[in-house]
């Protein structure tokens, strides 16, 4: 499993100590150094969960990790795309503790909720293969596997 986010976090530790959270342009640039690090891992690897938020078409071309490199990786790749409404998600959003180069607590709750509310208006990823997953309510991942692996086949 490759998370980006502990790719970003990671970045945040490092530059955290020495100077403490920058602004926006820091996170930005951090954030895309780690959507780098994680193409390289995914690229290296035999084959692996990927987990992002990803860029999809319509959104602000800095917003979330981009997506032109997935479908080259394998033939068999499969989107899990996890949904569910934009008021669970943004709730959900705001209970979660993250790492304070995030930037998080510097954005609303209805903020979030808008920008959640906006997804289902933007393109999909592009990938052959879907599986879409019901997270409003607890998700049985021996289901998910099962539909990704029926998926690849």
């Amino acid at each position: 499993m490759i998370d980006k986010d502990d790719i970003l976090e990671a970045l945040f530790e490092a530059l955290f100590e020495s100077r403490g959270a920058g602004g926006p342009d820091w996170r930005r640039r951090l954030s895309r150094e780690s959507d780098a690090r994680f193409r390289s891992d995914a690229e290296a690897s035999a084959g692996a969960v990927l987990v992002t938020f990803w860029h999809l078409p319509g959104m602000p071309p800095d917003s979330g990790t981009p997506t032109d490199w997935l479908a080259k990786l394998s033939e068999r790749i499969v989107e899990a795309h996890c949904a569910c409404p934009a008021e669970i998600a943004a709730e959900r959003f705001r209970r979660r503790k993250r790492h304070p180069g995030h930037l998080g607590r510097e954005v609303s709750y209805r903020e979030v909720l808008a920008s959640l509310r906006a997804i289902p208006n933007f393109g999909a990823i592009g990938l052959r293969r879907r599986v879409t997953v019901d997270t409003s309510r607890d998700v049985e991942i021996a289901a998910v596997v099962g539909a990704v692996m029926a998926a690849a086949e």
